[in-house]
């Protein structure tokens, strides 16, 4: 892994941090200097089909990375994208407790 210092670490971020709000701070950079690679969730207002799809999509992502050993942590863990995310990993059997805090700057 020359030149990639994430290091079997993984980030499920809700899509407001991808996609900041105007007057928000960027936290990818941050994120990427502790060494978090990041999975977004999907941006709220698709449609109900689209967004279960790809939330099935990121747990698929997300279970194998837990089976393969990585270090998975949440960040903003009470956003509404994020429980949903929870919710649907836990009816897989695997669960997320660590949760990575940012402070804003």
């Amino acid at each position: 892994m020359r030149g990639d210092v994430r290091g079997r670490r993984i980030a499920v971020v809700p899509d407001s941090v991808v996609n900041t709000p105007p007057g928000s701070s960027d936290l990818l950079p941050r994120l990427a200097a502790q060494g978090w690679g990041v999975i977004a969730l999907s941006p709220p207002g698709i449609g109900p089909t689209e967004s279960a799809a790809l939330l099935d999509l990121v747990v698929e992502q997300v279970v194998t990375f837990i089976d393969d050993g990585y270090d998975v942590a949440l960040l903003r863990r009470d956003d509404p994208a994020v429980l949903e995310f929870v919710a649907a990993l836990q009816a897989t059997g695997r669960t997320v407790t660590r949760v990575i805090e940012l402070d804003p700057e």
